[in-house]
């Protein structure tokens, strides 16, 4: 019998990110002001595409803040996806839990040297998160930091039953 789950982790805006946002507003209202104020009568069209140009420009910038992990669990391979906007997606990692070095709850204590790079799949406040430390052959030995729900977790505790803690 099959075994799929699939589970959305919404990232939650940071104080960085929205004071981003709030910069990039406060400039599209500079610029369009400016434009109005200093543009020729006889270059309506003109002054008309250039202020349609910024506000979907900031637009575009401000909707690439929205940013979602889709988690997708099937027999035994985790395949862990970035939406950015509702609109893109791109495969982040794909792991075959049999090949799972080590597994367990993320207490933010698991880092080694032989750790070449961290992947943050989730909020940094998130409730039960989780590690998995797996080789990958273009960076070496690479730490997963997620947050499943119950179902994934459990499955992936099977999957890998020999190492999960």
């Amino acid at each position: 019998m099959d075994t799929f789950f699939e589970q959305i982790v919404k990232i939650k805006l940071s104080v960085k990110v929205k004071t981003l946002i709030a910069l990039i507003f406060v400039a599209d209202c500079i610029i369009v002001s400016l434009v109005l104020l200093f543009a020729p009568a006889n270059m309506v069209p003109f002054v008309f595409l250039i202020i349609v140009g910024v506000v979907y420009g900031s637009y575009k910038l401000i909707s690439q803040a929205s940013i979602e992990y889709e988690y997708i669990f099937i027999n035994g391979d985790l395949d862990i996806d970035k939406i950015i906007a509702k609109s893109s997606r791109k495969r982040i990692v794909s792991i075959k839990c049999s090949e799972v070095e080590r597994f367990g709850v993320y207490t933010g204590q698991q880092a080694s040297s032989s750790i070449k790079k961290t992947h943050f799949l989730c909020d940094s406040d998130s409730e039960n998160m989780m590690y998995m430390i797996v080789p990958n052959r273009a960076e070496g030995m690479v730490m997963i930091v997620f947050a499943p729900d119950d179902r994934i977790r459990e499955a992936i505790s099977k999957a890998v039953p020999r190492i999960a803690q």
